[in-house]
């Protein structure tokens, strides 16, 4: 009997998330390396996705530097995953190599490691779906060398490559600080 509109206190979405990973290249990517004598750290995807969100906050705040750093590492993504389509088409290429007689299934771990994701920006999903992209790379490199379709040199360089490609996404990251600027301070 009341015309007064209906007040619903609604939390925001969640959804649980995890990523799976099969090989301990892409869980070294995952985790980084800590610094140690001599030795400086490595960010992993988890302090990639920590910057992510604070970027995607300044954007939210107005901060032109956190617009030019999201174009930024937008230009690096595109590399990256440019990078991993190209190693992608080479281990394709190198499985081509099969006998058709013989048949390979897929090789995936017996325990893999399933990480938990707490992602708030675009910028950080593209970043898991690529270390994702380059764990199943990983895998089928693993797999080519072992059905000697490559030989030890060219495993290891192709993962270093991608693991490098990865490294220098999440590196570039780092670098960005919070300006606390907005555009309404250069309007004048």
């Amino acid at each position: 009997t009341s015309n007064e509109p209906l007040q619903l206190n609604l939390g925001s979405l969640r959804s649980a998330m995890s990523l799976t990973l099969h090989t301990h290249h892409a869980s070294r990517i995952w985790h980084g390396r800590a610094a140690a004598e001599g030795r400086p750290g490595i960010v992993g995807l988890n302090g990639y996705i920590a910057v992510m969100n604070k970027m995607k906050r300044g954007s939210e705040q107005d901060d032109p530097y956190s617009d030019w750093w999201m174009l930024r590492i937008e230009e690096k993504l595109d590399q990256t995953r440019t990078t991993l389509q190209s190693l992608r088409e080479q281990v394709d290429q190198a499985l081509a190599g099969v006998p058709a007689a013989l048949s390979l299934g897929e090789n995936l771990n017996v325990q893999p490691v399933k990480l938990p994701l707490f992602v708030n920006a675009q910028l950080g999903f593209a970043a898991v779906y690529l270390l994702a992209d380059y764990d199943d790379i990983a895998r089928k490199l693993i797999l080519a060398h072992h059905t000697a379709l490559i030989d030890r040199s060219t495993l290891e360089r192709w993962l270093n490559e991608g693991a490098h490609a990865l490294r220098s996404l999440f590196s570039l990251a780092q670098q960005y600080r919070y300006s606390g600027c907005t555009r309404d301070d250069f309007a004048a």
